[in-house]
């Protein structure tokens, strides 16, 4: 598995014309946020989930460096099945209800950028969770969903997130099924993301993330060295 000559910072190579990408915002070295940087006709698109705000595809992004990337090899580079995924993104943005939440159930979303509930519970997800639900029904490869999701548990929770996101939860839907709603929580960080990126075989495992996140954090250090 070759990871160092494969991420890359964003702007720091020249890009292909086309492509799809797993990205990840870095902060003094640690991913921090999650999103899908999308390559077309030579011009850069960020499909992501800021959290407090309606998700949202920036078009002609340019982060001067703060984004990591790795071209996701399941899909296509060709110029129409990119086009084809940056409106299939529009399409979940323009129609998206999401809240911020520590919810990953395996939802995904319909052709027509429509939000599909697994089990039942209102549009819920993180910046990551929005991504790997965009995933699913975008890679050809996945049957059920990008992650197996039951790897992971609430271990990782940020309390003041946590509690943050509850209250927004509240507001937005009173009659909520709180014990349904906290049979899912659990958090998969913007790391465990961009780790996915470099294997394919579906859905993703966390002993499979595990096996390579230190390598993949050393090499985040080595693009981001510190001085």
């Amino acid at each position: 598995m070759i990871i160092n000559d494969t991420l890359y910072k964003f702007n720091d190579e020249k890009l292909p014309a086309n492509f799809v990408s797993i990205a990840t915002k870095i902060e003094d070295n640690i991913p921090t946020h999650a999103a899908i940087l999308i390559r077309y006709q030579d011009r850069n698109f960020l499909h992501h989930f800021p959290g407090a705000t309606k998700p949202e595809v920036i078009a002609d992004f340019n982060e001067d460096g703060w984004y990591v990337y790795k071209i996701i090899d399941a899909l296509s580079s060709s110029e129409d099945e990119v086009g084809s995924i940056l409106q299939y993104c529009n399409r979940i943005c323009k129609n998206s209800n999401i809240t911020y939440s520590y919810i990953a159930d395996g939802s995904s979303y319909t052709d027509k950028g429509d939000f599909i509930s697994k089990i039942g519970l209102p549009e819920f997800g993180t910046c990551v969770g929005f991504c790997t639900n965009t995933l699913t029904n975008t890679i050809i490869d996945i049957e059920d969903s990008y992650l197996n999701l039951e790897d992971w548990d609430d271990s990782d929770l940020l309390e003041w997130v946590d509690n943050w996101s509850i209250k927004q939860a509240q507001k937005k839907y009173p009659d909520l099924d709180w014990t349904l709603y906290n049979a899912f929580k659990k958090r998969i960080t913007p790391l465990e993301y961009l780790c996915s990126a470099f294997i394919d075989e579906y859905p993703i495992s966390k002993i499979k993330i595990d096996e390579i996140k230190t390598t993949v954090q050393e090499s985040i250090n080595n693009l981001f060295p510190i001085t």
